[in-house]
């Protein structure tokens, strides 16, 4: 298979629940400063930060509690910031909580 034939991928954003219409959705001016990863990549990061990496599956994940998640594994391998896991979960740590800084209407977030 060609890299150009693969479609499947995610996006990291953040979510809310709307009530009125019953679906999780995001705000009109929400942008993301992650990368586009593959379905796979997406399933280990979720994995390496103790979350269910069928995220395909399941509901979005609580913001603050993605938030704990990754303060956590950084706090843990604070000796291996050198790793290029670390600097993933780093990326991910600081657009959670800009999400929350600049959106205070999201409450989740996840890969889609």
């Amino acid at each position: 298979m060609k890299i150009s034939e693969i479609t499947e991928g995610a996006q990291f954003t953040g979510y809310y629940k709307d009530e009125k219409r019953n679906v999780w959705t995001y705000p009109d001016t929400m942008d993301t400063k992650t990368p586009y990863r593959s379905n796979a990549s997406a399933r280990q990061f979720l994995s390496r930060i103790g979350f269910d990496p069928d995220f395909e599956n399941n509901p979005p994940i609580p913001l603050d509690k993605f938030i704990d998640a990754t303060d956590k594994y950084l706090r843990m391998n604070v000796s291996d910031k050198e790793d290029p896991f670390y600097d993933e979960v780093e990326v991910y740590d600081m657009e959670a909580k800009r999400f929350k800084k600049d959106h205070p209407e999201l409450t989740h977030v996840d890969f889609a």
